[in-house]
């Protein structure tokens, strides 16, 4: 009789599992080498990522893995091929990722869109309006909250569906609350601005995730201490 031996340490070596990934529509690590324009999706189904004017990765600043995405509000976003895995329907959704800014007013996070920084149709979509406050596009609606970001430093964003309620939550607190049942047919998909050029991020953005058909935050949580699983 042969003998099998099962070394444990390979299992724990591979780290956490996100029990949702089949559900990922999109994985942004911001890993990479400094000025890189190569930006990869670590998502289940793998999408090409265009950068426009300066974005790119830099060293300079990182929530997770020592690089992120680098904006500096001049001309500088990145888009996503239209695909239907984009496309979030009526469904609950979440769309998170760390953000750090460098400037207070007019830096859109992302996009969920008709076409690139369409104007027309601007859900959902996330940032800092001209105010200087949080808000969000939810159809094409606008609601702002009374909270300003942090400077210089990286803050959790999640924008999260739920049974036709829409809140934002920053650093795992609830800061906008809305009744939102519209349907996101849209999946042209921006990062680092909304609206249109005139609201850029002047900032960073690090491991950005697209979770298509689950609210994973329902209530405040505890901001996540490692890198999104790839798995």
């Amino acid at each position: 009789m042969s003998i099998i031996y099962i070394n444990p340490y390979r299992f724990a070596a591979a780290g956490p599992t996100d029990p949702d990934f089949a559900n990922v529509s999109l994985l942004l690590h911001g890993d990479g080498t400094n000025g890189s324009t190569t930006i990869v999706d670590s998502s289940p189904s793998p999408k090409t990522v265009t950068a426009f004017g300066d974005a790119q990765i830099s060293t300079a600043q990182s929530k997770f893995g020592g690089a992120s995405m680098y904006f500096d509000g001049n001309g500088d976003y990145l888009t996503i091929p239209p695909s239907v895995n984009m496309s979030l329907g009526t469904a609950d959704f979440t769309i998170e990722l760390w953000a750090r800014f460098s400037t207070a007013n007019n830096n859109g996070l992302f996009q969920l869109s008709s076409g690139y920084l369409n104007s027309q149709t601007r859900g959902p979509a996330a940032g800092i309006a001209d105010s200087g406050f949080w808000g969000i596009y939810h159809g094409t609606s606008f609601l702002q909250s009374s909270q300003t970001p942090a400077l210089n430093a990286w803050q959790h964003v999640a924008y999260v569906r739920s049974s036709g309620s829409t809140k934002l939550y920053v650093d795992g607190v609830q800061i906008l609350s809305t009744v939102d049942t519209t349907n996101y047919a849209d999946q042209y998909f921006t990062i680092g601005g909304w609206y249109s050029t005139l609201y850029l991020l002047n900032g960073y953005i690090d491991d950005l995730r697209i979770t298509k058909g689950v609210a994973r935050y329902t209530a405040n949580f505890t901001p996540p201490t490692a890198p999104f699983p790839d798995a």
